[in-house]
């Protein structure tokens, strides 16, 4: 049995290095073209596609693990049109994939799994394949 302390300890330099790559991943992001606000957790398993360049990523957004956020499908030439956005404050969650052009509004959340295809509106949850509103947010109760 490991000593509280040691536990603590460990559990304290997993969280520091964690965000030391997380910092890292968002620079090199950043130099190859992808608009990313402050306060962005973006998991290691997240596929970013990054030869578009047509990515912007807001402020305080959380991307789990195994996401995918897509700006072009490989069948055509990349167009302005394929922007993906996705706004302030918002949660996605595993797995889900974020298909080219798509706008995701602010303070929404994309459930786990979920395939997106067409634009989400401000202070939604959407879930599901493709993706629906199940759940409109309060505004007063807005993610920070």
């Amino acid at each position: 049995m490991k000593p509280r302390f040691l536990t603590s300890l460990l559990r304290k330099l997993r969280r520091s290095i964690t965000r030391l790559i997380n910092k890292i991943r968002i620079s090199v992001y950043r130099i190859m073209g992808i608009k990313i606000g402050k306060n962005c957790f973006i998991s290691l398993g997240t596929r970013v596609d990054v030869q578009g360049g047509m990515i912007i990523i807001g402020n305080n957004v959380h991307i789990a693990g195994g996401c995918f956020i897509l700006c072009h499908t490989g069948f055509r030439p990349v167009k302005e049109e394929d922007k993906t956005v996705i706004e302030d404050n918002v949660r996605i969650f595993v797995n889900a994939v974020i298909l080219p052009g798509v706008k995701v509004g602010a303070n929404s959340i994309i459930g786990a799994g979920s395939v997106v295809m067409k634009d989400v509106p401000p202070h939604v949850v959407v879930q599901g394949n493709p993706a629906r509103v199940i759940q409109h947010l309060d505004k007063s109760t807005a993610i920070d």
